[in-house]
């Protein structure tokens, strides 16, 4: 199925292009989309098969491995630029792609599990707006929200969040501050995300089994003694990701699943399981979609990436793999966490060259051991999983790894417009 799905996609890509691969269905992943339900659904793979099979003795099928390392990946925009390129320059009519639309090549796409965190970002703000705000290292942390001591009812002890000045966490807000000042927002029939501002909570659950999942509850994360909030922790906000982008965790789940990091840690060597520790393909490293796990502690989705997202290439290249540091990374995560108080966010992995975390000093030193392995003439890298760490990613060329339907969101409708404009114009930094 993954084979017919990525020629699929080839096939479409270059019968939509014809050069033109700004094209913001091709480039912002739902050309991946569609290449796997036509797959599924649809004779085309007959005219594919024709064409491969037409074309087996001019080596066509040797280039497509090679595009599509063994047809286990889908090419990036700028590989089926240089194909398209390879395969019309005989004709004068070379794709055009300067050095800044090919960074921003690898930068547009967005991944399996990424459009799901895209999904839920938007809804729990009723507004796209935090799809286009980063989060980086000059975002000043929230007023208006703190943290007091409380303990679960098992006796567990936790720091749960209180808002506990709702106009003073707006005024600083990144995203919530545009809102407020916008005198469109909330749109009729939506909810006021300024009223309920999205917080981190620690141990705020959403209920997934439901037939529409609540993102707008406190939970127990976020204190009854402040203001109305929506409270998410950190792994509810990847589970509910995965639902609303009809992903399974396992192939023999029934009802969508709210995993723990340590679930989701421990569900990764199941033999159903539908996620699975990466091995990176050097001098490739994370995509978009992927998930970055510590055990017991934080959970994030890979959003999109820069063309070295990790710095891998670029230290093997100048031989210096122990100089790569976290500012050197080149990508951004989707995540509901403590960071500067913002809770569910996107933001920009360079923030934490200053705001040191267990889980990005283990992405350092991955990235270390991975450009040490290209330089050691290795063509992968170590399976990233070590300890309570791990980068996995979703099984998507099994089809028992997608539910019938994806997760139905309250409020879902206030975006989903928005939501597909910015696929279509997959304008990411």
């Amino acid at each position: 199925m993954k084979k017919n799905t990525i020629l699929t996609f080839i096939f479409l890509a270059t019968l939509n292009t014809s050069c033109q691969l700004t094209s913001g269905d091709f480039l912002s992943g739902k050309a991946q989309g569609m290449a796997k339900r036509v797959s599924r659904e649809s004779d085309i793979l007959d005219v594919v098969d024709d064409v491969v099979r037409e074309e087996e003795g001019q080596g066509v099928n040797e280039d497509l491995r090679g595009l599509t390392d063994n047809y286990t990946n889908f090419p990036t925009s700028y590989d089926i630029t240089d194909y398209i390129n390879g395969n019309v320059s005989a004709l004068g009519t070379q794709c055009a792609m300067t050095d800044h639309e090919r960074e921003w090549s690898f930068v547009k796409s967005v991944g399996t599990g990424s459009i799901g965190a895209r999904k839920v970002l938007a809804t729990i703000y009723q507004s796209c707006e935090p799809i286009d705000t980063v989060i980086d290292s000059r975002t000043p942390s929230l007023s208006g929200v703190s943290t007091q001591e409380a303990t679960f009812s098992d006796g567990t002890d936790f720091k749960q969040r209180v808002v506990h000045d709702v106009g003073a966490m707006v005024r600083s807000h990144e995203v919530l501050r545009k809102l407020d000042e916008d005198p469109g927002y909330p749109g009729e029939g939506c909810i006021d995300a300024t009223k309920v501002p999205p917080v981190y909570g620690y141990g705020s659950r959403k209920g997934l089994r439901s037939n529409e999942i609540n993102l707008f509850t406190r939970g127990q994360g976020v204190s009854r003694e402040g203001a109305r909030a929506s409270g998410i922790d950190c792994s509810e906000f990847i589970s509910a990701a995965y639902a609303a982008e009809g992903l399974k965790f396992t192939s023999n789940d029934r009802d969508y699943r709210s995993l723990t990091t340590t679930s989701l840690h421990d569900t990764v060597r199941s033999k159903n399981s539908c996620i699975k520790p990466v091995k990176f393909k050097l001098p490739y490293s994370i995509r978009s979609g992927d998930i970055i796990n510590v055990k017991g502690s934080h959970v994030i989705m890979v959003d999109t990436i820069g063309e070295d997202p990790l710095a891998i290439r670029k230290f093997s290249e100048l031989g210096r793999c122990d100089d790569i540091t976290i500012s050197d990374f080149n990508f951004t995560y989707i995540h509901s966490g403590a960071l500067k108080n913002y809770g569910p966010a996107r933001v920009d992995a360079r923030t934490h060259a200053t705001h040191r975390s267990t889980m990005f000093a283990n992405l350092r030193a991955q990235a270390v051991a991975s450009c040490k392995a290209i330089l050691s003439e290795q063509e992968y890298s170590n399976e990233m999983m070590s300890g309570r760490f791990s980068i996995l990613r979703h099984n998507s060329e099994d089809a028992a790894c997608y539910y019938d339907e994806p997760a139905k969101l309250k409020g879902e409708s206030c975006i989903n417009q928005c939501l597909q404009d910015k696929l279509k114009e997959a304008k990411n930094v």
